[in-house]
């Protein structure tokens, strides 16, 4: 049989071209590429690589709408690890998400990007832009040596802070504001973005069901998990215990739920030998999508700096962060609850484990917790 003039047309510039097989229209009415009502012409090609960690990729996506506004109907491709793709997929924002245990090297070094941008200069995600194949790059790639350094005047104030802690320490501007400003986006800084198919209703309704959340009830989550990376990060026991029995004597309709990572069991358990009736414990093993249904269920979420704090902004919950080794001054809650820190002056140290005692976390005060809650509680429409 041969082709007709229509046939041999193919739009391979068009969104929904797939290569390899008919696109979703012409499956569906056999109708050719010319005169096609749903041709979707791609704009430019725009790369990011953000592979770490999974909090920091996801609050990085407060970058998607500006950058979506800048570049209309640009085909934007990100890079990052197999974990945090639950928390890109799906985002429409972004035409695909690459995984570095994957297959993404064939794309880089086959494919042309307009704009490449590298918000990180640790050596891999530094290489990973050295190779890409981008008419411009922001951000970082790899130096002689290998590791990181600025690919453009933007990155190296965030360089410098990565490099000296005094810069670190002096910071007073977000994550997101600098991200924006290594991106060259105009502001205001939008909010991180969850994919909305992450969440899972069914489970969130049955949650609703089960413990009883009637319209009107109060729910304050509680999270203790604060990552493996800075062991600091993690608040007490005897804080937790003591914020519990407080919040339950002063609101006694509220539901109180609390989480954890995998690396917090031992330490819920603890409190739970403690508080058994007082809060529910939604475990510690829960899959990403389940972890971010359950979190939705919150109305008042306080948590430390933690994957957890990022997806309650995520959502727009109103909450309460604790902060210990890492910069208070970074994150942003959006207007929608505070930033706890303890008045001392190796605020900011970053530093994987400390030798004070007590430290920073396990020097704050449970009563300005508890306070600083129940404030925010009443903001909680």
């Amino acid at each position: 049989m041969n082709p007709t003039e229509a046939d041999q047309i193919i739009h391979t510039d068009c969104a929904y071209y797939r290569g390899s097989a008919p696109c979703v229209f012409h499956k569906r009415d056999g109708r050719p590429c010319p005169g096609c009502a749903d041709y979707a012409p791609l704009g430019q090609k725009i790369l990011v690589v953000k592979l770490d960690a999974m909090g920091d990729v996801l609050r990085t996506t407060a970058i998607l709408p500006a950058l979506r506004k800048k570049f209309p109907g640009a085909q934007v491709t990100w890079v990052t690890r197999e974990r945090s793709r639950p928390l890109l997929e799906g985002n429409p924002h972004l035409h695909r998400v690459l995984a570095v245990e994957g297959n993404y090297l064939e794309a880089l070094q086959t494919e042309n990007f307009d704009l490449g941008i590298g918000l990180d200069a640790d050596a891999l995600s530094a290489q990973i832009m050295s190779l890409a194949r981008c008419h411009e790059k922001l951000g970082f790639i790899a130096g002689r040596f290998g590791v990181g350094e600025p690919a453009s005047p933007e990155a190296r104030t965030w360089w410098l802070m990565g490099v000296n802690d005094r810069l670190k320490k002096a910071n007073r501007r977000t994550y997101q504001e600098i991200m924006y400003e290594i991106c060259r986006l105009p502001g205001p800084v939008a909010r991180p973005e969850l994919p909305a198919r992450l969440l899972d209703e069914s489970l969130i309704s049955r949650y609703r069901t089960t413990l009883g959340l009637a319209p009107g009830r109060k729910v304050i989550g509680l999270n203790t998990g604060g990552g493996g990376r800075w062991q600091c990060k993690k608040w007490t026991v005897p804080g937790f215990v003591e914020l519990i029995r407080q919040l339950r004597r002063r609101g006694p309709e509220a539901v109180l739920l609390l989480y954890g990572g995998p690396e917090e069991e031992q330490f819920n358990a603890d409190i739970m030998k403690q508080c058994a009736g007082q809060v529910v414990d939604l475990g510690c093993r829960n899959p990403v999508g389940d972890f971010a249904s359950l979190v939705s269920l919150a109305d008042l979420f306080f948590t430390p700096d933690s994957l957890g704090f990022h997806i309650a902004v995520a959502l727009g919950k109103r909450t309460v962060v604790l902060v210990g080794p890492t910069s208070p001054w970074e994150l942003d809650v959006y207007g929608q609850g505070r930033v706890l820190v303890a008045d001392e002056e190796c605020a900011a140290c970053y530093r994987g484990r400390c030798e004070q005692r007590p430290t920073c976390m396990e020097k704050l005060d449970p009563a300005v917790v508890i306070e600083a809650l129940i404030q925010e509680q009443a903001m909680v429409k």
